[in-house]
């Protein structure tokens, strides 16, 4: 299997294009986006115009035309913190001409004996777009609900710490998620890194992955785990991959001025990888 897989592509359709040209350049059997998925939308007046829009009007007509080109190729669309509910049920549609398929919550199998599973979910940020966001293992961290908004009713509306509090959390969701392939042959597609790795480090040299993925994947083993949410990670870590156990965890990062992709080899359990900007991984 030879899956092609970016992440944070936030509705830059030239990167999109980037992505599509690395696939079909190295022959990849799948396409994978790994998160935040369209244009960064804040006002509540325009935000679910602005994502819907551009799934509509832009990535939908570039879909169609690399699937016409390339009918074999499976494209799977994970949303993430910065994509609103509401928008990406327009992503979802594209399922209907099967020009992609979306992964939050959702589990396909890849071959006979290897499945995809998503989730989107990221531990509370300082932001104010909630949708995707879940307490971490049932702790909640102290940011500020004041701003906070979800768009889960189809409409933007405000959100309640209280309210937010009540849904499941991180932990919960993954275990869920577990009982529904063999974990041990599954590619977790999951926005967040896992906690205290090169993955999830920020500029002020803080980690802030989730704690939950990192039980999880050191429960269950998975051969692979795709991740994105903190762009600067790999360039102030000066790794794109490390690994937890047996598992090959990556995230390729995010740079405006260059494509960061990762072309992934999984074949008899082995995984080889390499990045366009940073090259093979490490033995």
């Amino acid at each position: 299997m030879r899956i092609a897989y970016t992440a944070d592509l936030h509705g830059n359709l030239s990167d999109y294009r980037a992505l599509c040209e690395f696939a079909a350049l190295h022959k990849a059997e799948v396409v994978v986006v790994g998160g935040d998925l369209l244009p960064h939308a804040m006002r509540r007046d325009d935000a679910l115009t602005v994502q819907r829009t551009f799934v509509e009007h832009s990535l939908a007509p570039l879909l169609r035309a690399f699937r016409a080109q390339h009918p074999t190729i499976a494209v799977y669309l994970l949303p993430g913190n910065d994509d609103w509910a509401a928008a990406y049920a327009a992503v979802e549609d594209l399922a209907a001409e099967e020009l992609a398929y979306p992964l939050h919550e959702q589990v396909y199998r890849m071959a006979p004996d290897l499945w995809i599973a998503g989730y989107a979910c990221v531990p509370p940020t300082p932001f104010s777009i909630k949708d995707f966001e879940r307490c971490d293992e049932r702790r909640m961290q102290p940011f500020s609900f004041e701003h906070a908004l979800t768009s889960r009713s189809g409409v933007i509306q405000p959100l309640q710490r209280q309210e937010f509090e009540a849904l499941p959390s991180i932990a919960e969701d993954l275990a869920a998620l577990a009982g529904r392939s063999n974990p041990r042959r599954t590619v977790y597609v999951c926005h967040t890194p896992p906690a205290d790795t090169p993955l999830d480090l920020m500029s002020n040299r803080r980690h802030v992955g989730s704690r939950a993925l990192r039980a999880f994947i050191e429960q269950y083993q998975p051969p692979l785990t795709l991740h994105g949410h903190i762009h600067e990670a790999p360039s102030l870590s000066g790794t794109y991959v490390t690994r937890i156990g047996a598992t090959w965890c990556i995230n390729p990062g995010r740079d405006q001025r260059r494509f960061h992709g990762v072309l992934i080899d999984f074949t008899d359990g082995m995984v080889r990888m390499e990045h366009t900007v940073y090259g093979t991984q490490p033995e």
